[in-house]
């Protein structure tokens, strides 16, 4: 018999505890989608390939997959704060490295390193930051800290273009180190320990071996398909290591008295609903940031900074909603809240599926909105759902997971939106070659294919009137299927959340 106590001092100042763990946690949501922006620049002043330059991104996200659950269950039981201030110190250290980088190797390496360090803040915020709070006012601290990382997330490209502009693509990284040091500044003082005492309790090694071969090989698999294919060997071998070692997780976790990862929690409908809600939102943020850029500037013919201006309604909608989010709960339940957000995520995906190029920019904005409530949700709501199926003694890593399901809807979400876009378009522009008028010869369906494989391509290259004509059907034919794609994806996950809460009505 297990005894647990959790060992609480709540903070006397609970504004200075908020400002110092948004801030320690703004720059690890930041480094998301800040380095995107720079990556033709770094490419060129160290001299690079484009491979190389992949895994300035991948490594990051690989981090953060393998490492999140596992590092909130070290913070369970070692001190969250004292977890967590690790965190951040290796994050800065590893921000240094990667600002004084003198070639790709050493900014991989300190892309990895920050991986690490975001893997321990981003489970541990959230579970430090409601013992600062009254109880019922915890809900809506996690929905402001949850929004808070939502708006870096989209603030990052363009944040990274100004600080591009001005300072170079170093101090991207070293603007990581003043964040960090104001927000332990306001933590120092305001944030108190946590930890899960726990009789005979120990880290699950084999739990953690298991799961980083899981997420290592699943996301090994989608990052070596980009460049290589899904037939590929190596590709193959990833995906089957990730597979194995998922069966062997689910079969030593079932069997560990103290597991890293409770099968059973995706048994409670809380756990459940929070899990897919983020993972949707993780899907939605990495298709939404990937292709509606490319829409407003390709199709719409708006310029990067215009474009961004649009696209700033998303995290202006993520901080709004960050203020209803617990009124939100209080009043329709944690439950039928997720159920709202996965609701507007479907109609976001049906927005978008209808948007040409004279779509009214209102009906764009209400699309973007969509994304944004959804996003603030996908951040917020579903830990909140997580931490309360587990409890206080495992806050942590409940977010890990959350975490982690954010990261591979993202991932994984991406990967299938381009196959689907990469095939919608080929057979688009397949009809348009074979059509009987035989508008388009060899060379420019050629040039088509290739500008289509890589839409961003064509806002540098001149086209003729008819060739731009056909490059922007295909396209919008592509942009179409994957908006589809988010449209059936919301839609499975919603009824299978509401056929789950009939069921338990019924059977109460």
């Amino acid at each position: 018999m297990r005894n647990e106590n959790v060992i609480l001092n709540p903070s006397s100042n609970k504004w200075f505890a908020f400002i110092g763990i948004t801030l320690l946690s703004f720059g690890c949501y930041l480094d998301y989608t800040i380095v995107n922006i720079a990556l033709p620049t770094i490419q060129q002043e160290l001299q690079t390939n484009l491979t190389s330059l992949q895994w300035v991104m991948n490594i990051y996200f690989l981090a953060l997959c393998i490492l999140a659950t596992i590092m909130g269950r070290c913070g369970d039981l070692y001190g969250r704060r004292r977890c967590f201030y690790w965190g951040v110190i290796i994050f800065i250290i590893a921000s240094v490295i990667a600002g004084l980088a003198s070639n790709i190797g050493w900014l991989i390496f300190g892309r990895l390193i920050q991986g690490i360090g975001a893997a321990i803040v981003f489970p541990l915020g959230p579970s430090l930051l409601p013992e600062s709070f009254p109880v019922k006012e915890r809900g809506k601290a996690i929905a402001w800290l949850g929004s808070t990382g939502g708006v870096a997330l989209a603030l990052g490209p363009v944040l990274g273009g100004v600080i591009l502009t001005h300072w170079g693509w170093r101090w991207i990284f070293f603007i990581n180190v003043p964040i960090a040091l104001i927000g332990f500044l306001f933590c120092y003082k305001s944030v108190k320990e946590s930890v899960v005492v726990q009789i005979n309790s120990s880290l699950d090694w084999k739990g953690m071996l298991l799961l980083a071969l899981t997420m290592g090989g699943i996301v090994l698999s989608l990052i070596h398909s980009q460049n290589s294919g899904w037939k590929d060997p190596i590709t193959l071998g990833f995906l089957a290591t990730g597979f194995i070692a998922c069966l062997c997780l689910i079969k030593v976790e079932r069997n560990q008295k103290d597991p890293l990862i409770d099968i059973n929690d995706f048994s409670n409908i809380l756990f459940y609903a929070g899990a897919v809600l983020c993972f949707l939102a993780g899907v939605l943020s990495a298709v939404a940031l990937f292709f509606d850029p490319l829409y407003l500037q390709i199709i719409r013919g708006q310029s990067a900074q215009l474009s961004g201006l649009v696209l700033f309604i998303i995290p202006v909608a993520v901080f709004g909603v960050a203020f209803l989010v617990n009124g939100l709960i209080n009043y329709l339940g944690i439950v039928n809240t997720i159920l709202f957000a996965l609701f507007i995520a479907a109609i976001s995906g049906l927005l978008q599926i209808f948007f040409t190029s004279n779509t009214p920019l209102y009906y764009v904005a209400l699309s973007f909105a969509c994304l944004g409530i959804m996003w603030a949700m996908g951040n917020t709501v579903s830990i909140i759902a997580a931490q309360t199926a587990v409890g206080s003694s495992r806050h942590s890593v409940a977010t890990g997971t959350m975490v982690t399901m954010f990261n591979m809807g993202g991932s994984i979400g991406l990967a299938a939106a381009v196959v689907i876009y990469n095939f919608v378009t080929s057979q688009s522009l397949n009809t348009i070659f074979n059509a009987p008028q035989q508008v388009l010869n060899m060379a420019q369906y050629q040039v088509l294919k290739n500008l289509i494989s890589n839409p961003a391509e064509s806002l540098q290259t001149s086209m003729s009137s008819g060739v731009h004509h056909f490059f922007n059907v295909a396209f919008m034919e592509g942009f179409a299927g994957t908006m589809f794609f988010l449209l059936i994806l919301s839609s499975v996950f919603l009824a299978s959340v509401l056929l789950w809460k009939i069921r338990v009505r019924f059977v109460k």
